[in-house]
């Protein structure tokens, strides 16, 4: 999934600044979207469990993610992409909440580190060589070398007819890949077993009265809390309001190559979560 989400934060948004530029241009109500239904999935934890939404999200990540390609409707394409976003988001939430249930305490930190790193180094990866794959689909369409097709890709404005749908539908073979990709998250939840005690409080733990309630939520007013609370809003307010636009503005606006802006999208990925 990280090289799912390497894809999708950067190609994918270019992509779709061509095919649905409405959706582009209120790319911020469709994040919101996405934020509540993410939480709306995330509450039906307790009562479906881990591995039953695994189940569900690659195939939905998958096929509204084709449909994309598919499909020229931008009423459509919005609809899919909400969704589509939706599922890939649910993994980066329930991370916390699996290893919590799955790991035992003494190396629970230890391994989410190497968790967290691989998919960073992978999501890295696959964002670095992902504007590269689209000039190079890209060039193989338009009969043209690297170099010709990377000058071409910093100016989308000067494409018309042909050209324009060689580039688009090498964005479309790079987005089909990726779908095919989620695919294997599905066959790995396969091998999750879990029981309701994993994601379940216990009958006895179910019984409690409304003080005791009271009482454990009233624990979590403290300044740690609180801290970790705003410092997670300022986290998503930022990659949800700049950072996703961040491609577009290299590609569209500054003319940067896309392959080129890929490797600075990758760089940054890598270095952001280590400073």
């Amino acid at each position: 999934m990280g090289a799912v989400t390497g894809i999708t934060n950067d190609a994918a948004l270019s992509y779709y600044k061509i095919v649905a530029p409405h959706l582009i241009s209120g790319l911020n109500i469709f994040n919101a979207a996405t934020a509540i239904l993410m939480s709306l999935m995330i509450a039906t934890v307790h009562k479906y469990g881990y591995r039953n939404i695994l189940l569900v999200l690659p195939p939905m990540t998958a096929i509204f993610m084709a449909l994309t390609c598919v499909i020229t409707n931008q009423i459509i394409i919005m609809i899919a992409y909400t969704i589509s976003w939706t599922a890939i988001g649910v993994y980066d939430l329930m991370y916390p909440l699996m290893w919590t249930s799955y790991v035992p305490r003494k190396i629970r930190t230890k391994m989410f580190s190497v968790v967290m790193i691989v998919n960073l180094i992978t999501q890295t990866i696959c964002t670095f060589f992902g504007g590269k794959a689209v000039v190079w689909f890209f060039s193989l369409l338009q009969g043209t070398s690297y170099r010709d097709a990377s000058i071409a890709s910093g100016r989308l404005e000067l494409m018309h007819g042909q050209v324009l749908a060689n580039y688009t539908n090498a964005y479309r073979i790079l987005l089909v890949i990726t779908a095919a990709v989620t695919m294997l998250a599905f066959i790995l939840a396969l091998f999750i077993h879990d029981v309701p005690r994993d994601y379940r409080s216990e009958a006895s733990e179910e019984s409690t009265t409304p003080a005791q309630k009271a009482a454990m939520y009233k624990k979590l007013l403290n300044k740690r809390t609180i801290m970790w609370i705003v410092y997670i809003a300022g986290v998503q307010l930022g990659a949800r309001l700049i950072a996703v636009y961040v491609p577009i503005y290299l590609n569209n606006y500054l003319h940067i190559p896309r392959d080129v802006s890929s490797s600075a999208i990758g760089v940054y990925d890598l270095m952001y979560p280590l400073m």
